[in-house]
């Protein structure tokens, strides 16, 4: 072979498709992806596919919800906490009507 002839290392060989061989192609490769879809998803791996995703939405919704009780719980603590320590003192200085406008500040407004 002639030195010209050779084609240099850095420089891939060009190929080009007619259009009629990339619509065959792609309609190959579309029937290829469909029946491997259908092959692939079948009734069992549907059912595994669900379940799988609600057995992890469970999940989370457990981990959500567990974190908001004991969320809401720490607030309702802290919140009884602060009515007992406040609360003597209001009771020795107006007495339960000011005791109520506590009970009602703390939990009921807002």
């Amino acid at each position: 072979m002639p030195p010209h002839d050779t084609p240099s290392p850095t420089t891939a060989p060009e190929v080009r498709l007619s259009e009629q061989t990339l619509a065959y192609l792609e309609s190959r490769i579309a029937l290829a992806v469909a029946a491997g879809l259908k092959n692939a998803v079948t009734e069992d791996t549907a059912v595994l596919f669900w379940s799988a995703g609600l057995t992890a939405l469970r999940k989370t919704a457990a981990e959500h919800t567990g974190r908001f009780v004991l969320g809401g719980l720490r607030g309702l603590l802290s919140k009884l906490g602060l009515f007992l320590a406040l609360g003597s003192l209001v009771y020795a200085l107006g007495g339960w009507s000011a005791l109520a406008g506590l009970w009602k500040a703390l939990f009921l407004l807002k």
